[in-house]
């Protein structure tokens, strides 16, 4: 089985994060409001005396005084408002636009897990701490603990796009390469075994119903759906597996061959104990790890032996590390000036306010 060779580039996924804050940009200007302050209470003092104290005609008293007309109270607060405009103008508001820019490399992953039923195998031990601070050893099946695992690796790769190959005597492809990881975490939730019922005999397919181990036919699976993605900077195969294997149209050796031509890395993690300990294991080969090594090294990955729970979470920590997404942050800063909004209401205001006040009524002689 031949596999197209890929065209090699890289792909960026690029995030920006806004905070936007409104500023002055010459704030010490604000200081001088405080002079409109005595500029508006000035306005409200009596103008000069009349000419004539006394006037001998009563009559005539009434055009000796100051008119105070509406134009002219209008006209002097315009004046003052117009002049507070200008000084806010003079400060320069605005809004200062911060970006958190951050340009990502990803890396394509394509997560293979074998559901054969030696997967059953109960001889995993995690250690778990309860409420009260107090540590025990746990003892789960093969599938419990690598479901467990790769959700947390998962998790730690926001940035990467994830699928999902299964295989037993054939392989499935469950999930695409995907940034969406929760159904990829979903869909792993619902990996199961086929189990038997001891009362009547019947037995329930598992999620793959072919049982064995097609390693290389997973293999072969998941690089055609990497090799889909021709922009991808970084492409990677993890592949989990208890046995030796014994299915499909493609040898696990020549499928890594022809992966490695495509510039995809594969590492490869064997779980549980080399031992024969249920029904499952007993007819069947144990871990063939010289061919595990071989399709990691041929391609540029490594080899993992994960006897428990801790080792297999520390492999999985490892290939983490290894596989470092290229991520770069720069921070971009953009003002937009606001001045010009105040600067056009002083200008109306002391307009107003100036023709106001030339309209306003003198005293009569």
């Amino acid at each position: 089985m031949m596999l197209p060779c890929p065209m090699l580039a890289a792909v960026e996924a690029e995030q920006a994060q806004a905070v936007q804050e409104f500023m002055f940009g010459a704030p010490w200007v604000l200081w001088l409001l405080l002079l409109v302050i005595p500029l508006a209470l000035l306005r409200r003092r009596p103008g000069t005396m009349s000419g004539v104290v006394y006037p001998c005609v009563p009559f005539i008293a009434k055009y000796l005084r100051k008119p105070s007309t509406l134009a002219g109270r209008i006209g002097a607060v315009c004046l003052v408002l117009g002049t507070a405009s200008l000084l806010l103008a003079l400060a320069r508001p605005q809004w200062r636009n911060e970006y958190q820019e951050q340009k990502v490399s990803g890396i394509d992953i394509m997560m293979v897990c074998d559901l054969s039923g030696s997967m059953a195998s109960q001889d995993m031990v995690f250690q778990v701490t309860d409420n009260l601070g107090r540590t025990a050893n746990r003892r789960v099946d093969r599938l419990t603990a690598a479901k467990a695992v790769m959700k947390n690796f998962i998790g730690g790769r926001p940035n990467d796009r994830i699928g999902l190959v299964a295989f037993a005597g054939k392989a499935k492809l469950c999930c695409p390469l995907t940034l969406d990881h929760g159904i990829v975490g979903y869909i792993i939730d619902q990996f199961y075994l086929a189990t038997q019922d001891l009362f009547n005999g019947q037995v329930r397919p598992g999620y793959i119903q072919e049982d064995g181990t097609a390693i290389g036919t997973a293999i072969a699976t998941a690089a055609t759906r990497l090799n889909e993605r021709t922009e991808t900077k970084s492409k990677v195969i993890i592949l989990v597996t208890d046995g030796a294997s014994n299915m499909g149209s493609i040898t696990p050796i020549e499928a890594a061959k022809q992966a490695a031509k495509l510039g995809i890395k594969i590492f490869t993690i064997a779980i549980g104990r080399d031992e024969r300990i249920s029904r499952y294991t007993a007819d069947v080969d144990t871990f063939d790890e010289k061919t595990l090594k071989e399709i990691a090294h041929s391609t540029g990955g490594r080899y993992y032996r994960a006897s428990s729970g801790a080792k297999l979470q520390k492999a999985f920590q490892i290939i983490d590390k290894l596989e470092k997404t290229d991520a770069k942050r720069r921070t971009i800063v953009s003002y937009d000036e606001l001045f010009m909004y105040p600067l056009g209401l002083a200008a109306l205001l002391l307009l107003l306010g100036t023709g106001l006040c030339f309209a306003r009524p003198h005293p009569a002689p």
